[in-house]
């Protein structure tokens, strides 16, 4: 399902047509919206769409365009309402230095004293931040709005920025400068991490590139998944899956988020064999709090057995074409080499290629070569090695085995390299890597094929 995190059908832009709009947007998947008031006016006009349209939720708050509105009266108000059902957060609130409309010092008062009352009621925040991050950041950080999180709607700024962001545990808002030709956005976009954005149109505001001019609408939030999609080189599906994981774990967490076992991402179907790794890698998603991939929870509370990752797999094949079968995990799957083998037999009879996801330490863990018996299992085998030599791979990588694993990963690729086998060898493009050296590294070895990978953007990690 398509959500619009973010629209103003409220708005006298759609006076003429508004229903016809909603209508589009049903049409088109888009199965909710969370429609934004930002002013007494406009949170009056949004509590009659919500209340006359089921898939219409409200964020309610006062814009800081608006700061110097508030008085008691607004503010006892708007306690009130953030106690409705249908009521799922307090925003747009926030800063704006860019057009000043109210002073700095009213929008910074006014700013704390609605994260206090999303505090009190439980309820995320929706920021609005223009030429204002660094005040937006401290007064987030200093009222301990991470208590509740939220969404950074209509993010504008680069990797460093969404570094910060996700640091706070909010989401950030993708809307239509995805799909604009200048923006920064796209480079942002391939590196969040697949649990940590939505999607939203701001709608009559900022059209994709198709509609620039033009009035945006929530039917429109289909466009930017695409594009969202087109950058991060997976279905729109994947997107649409993740992005509404994101939205209903923020603003519906009631809801339960089943682990998955066996999932589809792309052509592909994967299975996640453990939550147990020899590495300790500083990017790695694992050191997360959630463990979140594209809608996927993937945070195993125990290793599966044979039989579930069997069964699940083959409920996953049965609904749709796949091309391969890939065991891999948030851990090493080597570690259950017992395991993995028997599930991979009991699913080769499905005579789609089967790849194997490894950080290639799986002869050391198992103190044997256990090149042999993939090989008779797996068409193909990834090997992530992240780093050109010993020293970065144990700073980046930090194995359990400390600095002898290293010759142990290049000498597992040796060997896969020259099995029956396609070996594929990846390094994620982090700062500390020399893409280039291991680049080399890897196309020494013959049989061996080096992949570039985007590494994601950190979000909070478990201490």
């Amino acid at each position: 399902m398509l959500i619009d995190s973010h629209a103003h059908l409220d708005m006298q832009q759609f006076d003429g047509d508004r229903e016809q709009v909603i209508h589009r947007a049903l049409e088109t998947g888009v199965g909710e919206i969370l429609n934004v008031g930002y002013d007494e006016s406009t949170i009056d006009s949004t509590l009659r769409l919500v209340d006359g349209h089921g898939s219409i939720w409200a964020a309610l708050g006062i814009h800081p365009h608006n700061a110097s509105d508030w008085d008691e009266r607004l503010e006892e108000k708007l306690k009130q309402l953030l106690l409705r059902r249908k009521v799922l957060a307090v925003g747009e609130i926030g800063l704006d230095y860019y057009r000043d409309i109210s002073p700095r010092e009213a929008q910074r008062d006014v700013f704390r004293r609605q994260i206090g009352m999303a505090l009190y009621f439980g309820k995320p925040i929706v920021v609005h931040c223009r030429d204002a991050f660094d005040d937006v950041i401290k007064i987030l950080r200093e009222e301990g709005a991470s208590e509740v999180g939220g969404i950074f709607h209509a993010f504008s700024g680069g990797d460093l920025e969404a570094e910060v962001v996700l640091g706070l545990g909010f989401l950030i808002g993708i809307g239509g400068p995805l799909t604009y030709k200048n923006s920064q956005l796209p480079g942002v976009a391939v590196r969040l991490p697949s649990s940590a954005f939505v999607l939203e149109t701001d709608s009559p505001y900022l059209p994709p590139q198709r509609y620039r001019g033009e009035r945006n609408e929530p039917a429109y939030v289909r466009l930017v998944a695409e594009r969202m999609a087109e950058l991060r080189g997976v279905g729109v599906a994947d997107i649409e899956r993740a992005a509404e994981t994101n939205y209903r774990r923020l603003l519906h967490a009631e809801e339960d988020f089943p682990i998955s076992i066996a999932y589809g991402l792309k052509n592909s179907v994967y299975i996640n064999v453990t939550g147990i790794c020899t590495n300790c890698c500083v990017f790695c998603t694992r050191l997360r709090t959630e463990n979140y991939l594209y809608g996927y929870n993937l945070n195993l509370i125990s290793d599966p057995t044979v039989d579930e990752m069997v069964d699940t797999a083959n409920a996953v094949l049965a609904d749709g074409d796949f091309e391969e079968i890939v065991f891999c995990g948030y851990g090493e799957p080597t570690a259950r080499m017992k395991d993995l083998s028997a599930a991979a037999r009991a699913l080769k009879g499905h005579g789609i290629p089967m790849r194997l996801n490894t950080n290639g330490q799986g002869n050391m863990i198992n103190r044997r070569d256990i090149v042999p018996e993939l090989e008779e299992l797996f068409e193909r085998v990834s090997v992530s090695l992240n780093a050109q030599d010993e020293g970065t791979y144990v700073m980046i990588c930090r194995p359990d085995a400390g600095e002898k694993a290293f010759a142990a990963v290049v000498d597992f690729i040796r060997r896969a390299a020259s099995s029956e086998m396609e070996c594929a060898v990846t390094a994620l493009d982090y700062p500390e890597v020399d893409i280039e050296a291991t680049r080399r590294l890897v196309e020494s070895i013959p049989g061996a094929r080096f992949r570039e990978r985007k590494y994601h953007l950190a979000s909070p990690a478990v201490t």
